[in-house]
């Protein structure tokens, strides 16, 4: 039994050190924070070198909302052998993502960890526009964010396929996007809320929801007490309104 307990503890501590862990932050941080933020399409994948575990990917860049394009993108991993416990990843030819990454050494590189989304341009056109406006608007507006962390939310009061703010009939928003700046209490919910932007329509009803339904979620490392401010972003994704489960109104991607 002793040797047993000692084998299943041995093996507990290899998959705890071997886990992937990564610090994710909200669409709104990581796109302030990128160097460069598009929509890619990947042409295709080589290069692949056993010893570093990595190889590399031509790119297509199908949209740009900051920084310049470029051609080869590093990839962690090995090709169709990726290794989740090492945060590597498999990219595709054809596959599109959004991306938001910063270049070092000179060079882009991705893995599991690495702030990226799986985007279909076909499907997502609508969306492709909002993320235009709404990176066009965190550009301009960068300074007034200085000081404060974007983060997320959910609806613990949700009991049907979507939140209570993509169950809002009739929505058309002028604008695709809103900031909220929100104060929480011990309980982490809304305490306080000023708009920064807002959508333009049935505004009232987002902060009724926002107050009465969400709570907030702490960005990682940051010490959620009461009275903490926070920034929350909510987008309008007009292309997940046929999609089971797709928030019309997210408060991340």
């Amino acid at each position: 039994m002793k040797k047993l307990f000692s084998l299943l503890f041995l093996t507990l501590c290899i998959i705890t050190i071997s886990a992937c862990r990564c610090k994710t932050d909200p669409l709104a941080e990581n796109y302030l924070a990128a160097d460069v933020a598009g929509i890619i399409r990947i042409v295709k994948v080589y290069g692949e070198n056993t010893d570093q575990r990595t190889y590399k990917a031509d790119i297509k860049f199908e949209k740009i909302y900051k920084g310049k394009a470029f051609k080869i993108l590093n990839v962690r991993g090995l090709i169709g052998n990726s290794y989740s416990g090492a945060c590597e990843i498999d990219v595709k030819p054809g596959e599109t993502y959004l991306i938001l990454l910063n270049k070092y050494n000179g060079e882009y590189s991705i893995s599991s960890c690495s702030p990226k989304y799986r985007f279909d341009m076909k499907k997502e056109k609508a969306t492709a526009i909002s993320l235009g406006k709404t990176f066009a608007y965190l550009d301009k507006n960068k300074f007034k964010f200085i000081g404060f962390e974007f983060t997320t939310c959910f609806d613990e009061l949700q009991k049907g396929d979507r939140s209570d703010l993509s169950a809002i009939k009739n929505f058309s928003p002028k604008n695709p996007f809103a900031i909220y700046k929100v104060k929480i209490n011990d309980l982490s919910k809304i305490e306080e809320l000023t708009p920064l932007a807002t959508f333009g329509d049935k505004d009232q009803e987002v902060e009724n929801i926002l107050r009465r339904n969400m709570i907030i979620e702490s960005p990682m490392f940051v010490d959620k007490e009461p009275g903490k401010e926070f920034l929350i972003l909510l987008l309008h994704m007009p292309d997940n309104i046929k999609t089971k489960y797709g928030e019309v109104i997210n408060a991340e991607w």
